[in-house]
């Protein structure tokens, strides 16, 4: 699994099973060989192998992406249920998701665009987007930095920011670690060929292979797992709470 949500305001934490082709439900305090207390499963879900979500506590939705489209699920979801929309974007401009996060004070939905030997970029939607819409704003290109997302995005509604890790070379070429790496926090409003507004790591920095990013605004700080250092760096960084 390489990607858990813990919902504060129902004590649940959910995840995606790859393998099992489901996304799994836990109370809060679920311990030991204790069964989930739901399961989305079976093929009208559309579920191929998911392996990152988010999970809107306002709005009572989870969103998985799933590479060719974003499945948005009822958060109370239970069994072989369909999704209750699904976003695939422009056939001009595939979606190729391979994580999602959700701005539930703002109504924008982020996606990491991960498409196939071509460098990484980030698509800025309405929340509530269907079928072939187009992202409202979209972030890449050489400014930007972006080449292959090392994992999940995240958002910071208060601020209005995207905060990504990037690991370097994209596509075929992928590298596991890179001189290149760096977690970059760029605005929703940002849209084009933008260098992030602000950048931890890169060109040869601390990073090796960023991965996870979490915030921590009572302590003003960001952490970051690095896969390749196998550690979790915590950085003060007031400047962006």
């Amino acid at each position: 699994m390489h990607s858990i949500v813990y919902d504060s305001v129902n004590d649940e934490f959910t995840v995606p099973q790859q393998f099992g082709q489901a996304i799994m439900t836990y109370r809060g305090g679920a311990q030991g060989a204790e069964a989930p207390i739901r399961i989305i499963q079976g093929p009208l879900t559309q579920l191929r192998a998911p392996d990152r979500l988010d999970v809107d506590t306002v709005h009572n939705e989870i969103f998985v992406p799933e590479g060719w489209a974003v499945l948005v699920f009822e958060r109370g979801a239970q069994g072989n249920v369909a999704p209750k929309r699904i976003l695939r974007g422009p056939s001009e401009m595939p979606i190729n998701a391979n994580s999602v996060a959700v701005d539930p004070i703002n109504n924008l939905l982020i996606v990491g665009n991960a498409p196939r030997g071509a460098p990484a970029r980030i698509f800025v939607f309405n929340r509530t987007d269907d079928g072939d819409a187009k992202p409202i704003r979209v972030i890449g290109g050489p400014k930007s930095g972006l080449r292959s997302l090392g994992g999940p995005v995240a958002v910071y509604p208060p601020k209005k920011e995207i905060i990504a890790s990037n690991r370097g070379r994209g596509g075929e070429s992928a590298v596991l670690s890179s001189a290149e790496s760096f977690v970059g926090i760029w605005s929703v409003e940002d849209n084009g060929d933008v260098p992030p507004r602000w950048r931890i790591g890169g060109p040869n920095g601390v990073l090796q292979m960023p991965r996870g990013v979490a915030l921590d605004p009572k302590n003003k700080a960001l952490m970051v797992s690095d896969k390749r250092l196998n550690a979790v760096l915590t950085f003060y960084f007031p400047e962006m709470f």
